[in-house]
């Protein structure tokens, strides 16, 4: 072989090595291009952390001002005549069933029962002794009967006047606190007027309005949590449900009876009543997991078993010290606590259910 036939023949097998070398590289590139793309694409798929949370039964409870009022309200009002001799219990004063509120003096009524006590044993000889003829046949029946018509009315003549007697003391028809005192010392009475208005606050109610769309969810008997203005916290149950509307609110009358031994809680303080309405599957949340869309409502965040973010609309129940509580939600949920701000409806991301102390490391 000639010098130039063998100068050609090595130049070939560079050119051949080049070119080979080329599409090699080329090839080493493209695959080192799919992995960084690979790696890149895997790098993206967010971690965020999530908690799994389960509904509980919860009482639902309805918001409602009102406002305390006296049990009952009474005006003790005279039954006779006569001038006011006493007033022990004044304006303020607390009485028991059957203490003295207003003394009206006797005057001639204890005259009228000895007189009438002395016609009543009158009537009584009289009939006896017709009883005894009336035995031996020396009495018509007409006398008889007579007498004891005659005696029956001293016996009532007799009651009449004890009664007109007793009602000189005006006395308490139940405990309570004297509001108004309507009378003095030495005053006129009539029949029918006013001597002491008596307030009754033991037990005191608690009134408020519930509207229309919530009103059959209240029932009688029902516990009810109540805040007065004043700080104190009280129980009490719902006593009277009005079966027609304030025609000028379209609201219902509910009465909550508590008790109020002492008489510490007084009538027209502002109240706030918590209803109980019954009962629904709720949530309990940190309230840090919240979040709104883009359409300005309120949800949160979670993941389902694809790793797959899901925005959920939520209702707000409650608060607590602990929490939220939600309704809204299926009853197991993975929650998004950590990097739900950062991912989106649909997202395909990692979650993390491990405990807060290992999510560092994952």
């Amino acid at each position: 072989m000639s010098n130039k036939n063998i100068i050609a023949f090595f130049i070939a097998v560079a050119m051949g090595v080049w070119l080979f070398s080329g599409e090699l590289a080329s090839n080493i590139v493209i695959a080192d291009e799919a992995t960084d793309a690979e790696q890149r694409q895997e790098v993206e798929v967010p971690y965020v952390r999530a908690v799994r949370s389960e509904a509980n039964l919860r009482k639902l409870f309805l918001e409602v001002s009102g406002q305390t009022q006296a049990n009952r309200i009474v005006q003790v009002k005279s039954e006779v005549t006569g001038r006011v001799e006493a007033i022990p219990a004044v304006k303020g004063t607390r009485v028991e069933a059957g203490d003295l509120l207003c003394k009206i003096a006797v005057d001639t009524r204890q005259s009228d029962l000895d007189e009438a006590k002395a016609d009543l044993k009158s009537a009584q000889l009289e009939y006896d002794g017709m009883v005894d003829l009336k035995t031996r046949g020396l009495q018509s029946e007409i006398l008889l009967a007579r007498a004891a018509a005659g005696l029956e009315g001293s016996r009532a003549n007799v009651k009449r006047a004890e009664l007109t007697l007793v009602k000189t003391l005006i006395v308490a028809p139940f405990n309570g606190v004297v509001e108004t005192q309507s009378v003095e010392v030495g005053d006129f009475l009539n029949v029918g007027q006013n001597c002491v208005t008596l307030m009754e606050i033991d037990p005191v109610l608690v009134v408020g309005q519930v509207a229309e769309k919530s009103i059959n969810s209240v029932a009688l008997g029902g516990e009810v949590k109540i805040s007065l203005i004043t700080g104190e916290s009280l129980v009490g149950t719902v006593s009277f449900i009005a079966q027609s509307p304030d025609l000028a609110t379209r609201t219902y009358p509910v009465e909550v009876t508590v008790s109020n031994p002492n008489n510490s809680i007084r009538a027209g303080l502002t109240a706030q009543m918590s209803m109980p309405i019954g009962q629904e599957a709720a949530h309990r949340i940190s309230p840090a997991s919240l979040v709104l869309n883009d359409a300005g409502a309120i949800g949160v965040k979670i993941v389902d078993d694809t790793n797959i973010v899901h925005f959920k609309t939520v209702k707000i129940l409650g608060e607590t010290p602990e929490g939220v509580w939600v309704h809204g939600l299926p009853g197991r949920i993975n929650l998004i606590t950590v990097g739900h701000e950062e991912v989106f409806d649909g997202q395909r991301v990692k979650a993390d259910l491990s405990p807060l102390g290992s999510f560092a490391e994952s």
